[in-house]
């Protein structure tokens, strides 16, 4: 017997990754995902959603100002992930200065530090 427990918002977070991998340049995930996938990713989490309106639901309670995803409004129930949000925890580029690199200022350190 297998015991284990999966709270809701285990299945935002799941989406979450999903929305990261589709948020890369040259992704190859999709922003939108058809119902019966969505049906698939929530079957080990036992929620018991079988129709587009349970899926509205659930996400009205776990993601309600749709930062992760939203359902689309035609009654499919497909998923499409907020892929315009910028995530806050991808690393941005650092800006490059014109002045002299970190090796030239460790390499002058260094030779100023043996004499």
């Amino acid at each position: 017997m297998r015991l284990f427990e999966v709270d809701q918002g285990s299945v935002r977070d799941v989406l979450a990754v999903l929305q990261g991998l589709a948020n890369k340049p040259g992704a190859q995930q999709s922003s939108e995902l058809p119902f019966s996938t969505v049906l698939n990713i929530l079957k080990p989490f036992s929620l018991g959603i079988s129709t587009p309106d349970g899926l509205i639901a659930l996400k009205n309670s776990i993601d309600p100002t749709g930062d992760v995803f939203d359902v689309s409004k035609d009654g499919k129930g497909t998923v499409i992930l907020n892929t315009q949000v910028k995530n806050p925890d991808q690393q941005q580029p650092s800006k490059t200065s014109g002045g002299p690199s970190m090796d030239a200022m460790a390499s002058s350190n260094a030779k100023t530090l043996t004499k």
